[in-house]
């Protein structure tokens, strides 16, 4: 019996460069089941750590040019400020369930930081 089912991923398709980004995670815990952590990566690196039972329950990794604003960013999101281009690949939530099973799923998706020009830049 699976523990964590029903994982929803909510990763934009594309973003602008300099804006932000709201990357979403959501699950379903079995009756009895607690979370133990979950954990952002952009491709292989990961880059952001929620465990409820730690203090402070958030962590930060350091990955060139991500710069995640904590006080937006938690169990079920985690927000990435002002996105460069390198930030574009894959983007994966991984789930774990508490002990003594310790189940674990995961999904990813992917974004595309985009230039986005301004109207206003425009020639008439």
């Amino acid at each position: 019996v699976l523990g964590l089912r029903d994982i929803q991923l909510s990763v934009p398709e594309a973003v602008g460069v300099g804006s932000s980004a709201t990357l979403g995670c959501r699950w379903a815990l079995d009756v009895g089941e607690t979370l133990y952590t979950v954990k952002w990566y952009h491709g292989a690196q990961e880059f952001f750590r929620f465990v409820p039972k730690e203090l402070p329950n958030t962590r930060v990794f350091s990955q060139t040019g991500i710069s995640v604003d904590v006080s937006r960013s938690g169990a079920q999101q985690v927000v990435l400020r002002g996105v460069s281009r390198g930030l574009s690949g894959r983007y994966r939530c991984e789930v774990s369930a508490d002990a003594p099973f310790f189940h674990t799923v995961y999904k990813s998706a992917n974004m595309r930081v985009v230039a986005i020009q301004n109207s206003f830049d425009k020639p008439w």
